[in-house]
Order: C-alpha cells, then structure tokens, then sequence
C-alpha cells in the first residue's frame, strides 16, 4: 500500500486511555510516525537435556511512538504542546506545568476497500526535539508514550475529521525573529536545536502486562545555537559559564499564526569555535540549559497566534 495516502490524527480524551466514544479527531500535518510496541518474551533460563527452549516467560508492554513533521502549529499540534507541557492555554499563552492531558493516536493505512486502523490510546507526550538548519525547514520530532494499542478494520461509528486549522506554510529559518540571544549583540544565527523532556517512564505492576499509568519526571529544556563568530565578548560571556540570561524567539511569516518560545532564566555554557580551515567562517556554538524563573513561575512559555 501507498505511504503517501496514510491518514494520521488525533483526539483530546477526557479519561486517560479511553477514546471518546464520538471522537473529533484533528489530522496531522506528520510526514512520519516511526517507532512500534515492545511486547516482551524471554525464553526460560532452566537449563534441560536438549538444550533447547521449551518455555517462555512473558515481560512488560510499552508502547512509544514517535511523530515528525514540519515545524507548524495547527489545532493537533496544539494537544501535542498541551501534553507536552502539562499545562493548558490561557488564552494563547502556555507554560510548562505538572496537570496532564491526554490524548488517543489513529493512523489509518489506505489499503483499498478494506483500511486498516493501528490505534494507541492514552498517549502522552514526552519529549519534543525541535531542529532548524540554516535556509532550511525546521523539524519537530515528538516522542509519544500510551498506555495500549489496538487494531481494526474500520473507522469509529461517529468520528469525524477536520483538516489542519490553520493551514500556513511550514516555518523556515528565513522566517525566525531573533529578538534575544543570551545578551549577544545583534547574532547571526545560523542553527537551532532544541530538547523539551518530561523524562516520563511507564508504570506497571503485578497482574499485568500492562502500563497501568505514565510517570513524570523532571522538566528540561536544553539545546544548542549556532552563529557567526564576530566578536571576542561572544565567547568570552560563557566563560566558565553565564547564568539569568534571555532566550526569546518568534517563529512564522503569518500575522496573527507565529509562534514565540522565551525563556527568562537561562544558563548558557561550554562555547566551542569551529576552525574551517583555509576556507569557510568561524562559527561558534553554545550549549543552553533552562531554569525556573520565579517571576514567571516556569521555565519556558510558548505563545500562539502571535502578530
């Protein structure tokens, strides 16, 4: 079957690991979903005559997924933000928390008049990783976990689909706004990597194989920059380190549909210069780590529908 008619979307749950009855989904804008559930089964260690294996023991399921698609937000890109952060919108500002929302995965292979249907129901986000390479695109990679997965053959008596709102071009680096960079004076930036964790673990215990619930764990956000190396100050602020800084960017060229990540209390370490040799441009390279800004109660807030 055809990859390029595969349908992926999602729908907000109001009982984690239960699918609405009804569901809402909202497509995708994914150009993969890779990853697939671990259902384990060991072989017996007992030791026998014909040094075969006789026996098997079964293990713990989990179940992770994992959603690229091209840095946009849109509807279902907004319950992904939510479970990522565990938070909510107050109207278009989000930051990190600790209440978590769930939501159920459907990817729908076009296989003619029969469809299949691979389902995953309590899923929960874990980790983004966000990447922008200069006059490229940027990626987003989401790291799902769930709770269980399921198959079928036909469609949910009742679900509907509504199409990607909005609908505007993927971002660019030509379309990001650096409007604070750790205190550097006008920087040229040439590269973006990102890493929002919730470092989430699946819970199980005796009587089944299971996840019966996910687990939080500590909040991170960290990743590195890439700019033009102009001046001795660029290097020498991060020198061992610089702490209280200001990451603020805005990503989009559609009025009213950008996106704004700031952090207000950064710390920003281990500068590296690159040496090209006779031909190509010094650039250097920073490592971030966010930290909880007592101001603004969090650590990073993203803004939607930004002017």
């Amino acid at each position: 079957m055809d990859a390029a008619n595969k349908q992926d979307a999602i729908v907000l749950e109001v009982t984690e690991g239960t699918t609405p009855a009804t569901p809402a989904f909202k497509l995708m804008r994914s150009t993969g979903i890779s990853g697939s559930p671990t259902r384990i089964r060991v072989p017996s260690p007992e030791r026998r005559p014909d040094r075969a294996v006789a026996n098997m023991i079964q293990g713990l399921n989990s179940y992770t997924r994992q959603i690229t698609s091209p840095f946009v937000r849109d509807a279902a890109t907004d319950i992904k933000w939510a479970s990522l952060l565990n938070s909510s919108y107050s109207g278009n500002i989000i930051k990190n928390g600790s209440t978590p929302t769930s939501f159920s995965l459907e990817e729908k292979y076009e296989a003619g008049a029969t469809d299949i249907y691979h389902r995953h129901a309590g899923c929960r986000v874990n980790s983004l990783g966000i990447s922008f390479r200069l006059g490229e695109g940027g990626v987003m990679v989401w790291d799902i976990m769930a709770l269980s997965n399921t198959q079928a053959t036909t469609a949910i008596s009742g679900a509907t689909y509504a199409v990607p709102t909005p609908a505007v071009d993927p971002v660019s680096t030509v379309d990001i706004l650096v409007s604070s960079l750790f205190g550097i004076s006008s920087p040229k930036v040439t590269g973006l990597q990102m890493q929002i964790s919730n470092n989430m673990s699946f819970l199980h215990k005796f009587g089944s194989a299971e996840p019966f619930a996910l687990g939080l764990g500590r909040f991170t956000v960290e990743g590195t920059v890439e700019l033009y190396f102009d001046t001795a100050a660029q290097f020498t602020a991060f020198v061992p380190f610089g702490s209280s800084l200001t990451l603020d960017l805005v990503f989009g060229s559609s009025s009213g549909n950008k996106d704004q990540f700031t952090m207000s209390e950064v710390d920003v370490y281990d500068p590296v210069v690159s040496d090209p040799g006779a031909t190509g441009q010094h650039m250097l390279s920073l490592k971030f780590m966010g930290r909880y800004d007592a101001g603004d109660a969090s650590v990073f807030k993203h803004t939607r529908n930004v002017a």
